[in-house]
């Protein structure tokens, strides 16, 4: 089982917390290779926090409620 960076969930989901982007803009923005991105996705894909429909991808509602928890969480210790 591969083990997955909170540092990059964290970026995935605030990234998209601010809307909707394109697969190939998410993936400039990750700095990571292309098939960790894919695991990535896939990961968040199977716990219900993103969707992904004609090459875009977005937050489900439970990912926005995760996103926004996190960025307020971050906020208070940063």
């Amino acid at each position: 089982m591969a083990k997955f960076d909170l540092d990059v969930v964290a970026r995935i989901l605030l990234l998209l917390l601010r809307g909707p982007m394109g697969r190939t803009a998410l993936y400039m923005r990750t700095r990571l290779n292309y098939p960790r991105y894919l695991e990535y996705l896939e990961y968040l894909r199977e716990r219900g926090l993103i969707a992904e429909r004609d090459g875009v991808v977005t937050l489900t509602e439970k990912g926005v409620e995760v996103a926004k928890a996190l960025d307020k969480a971050l906020g208070e210790l940063l």
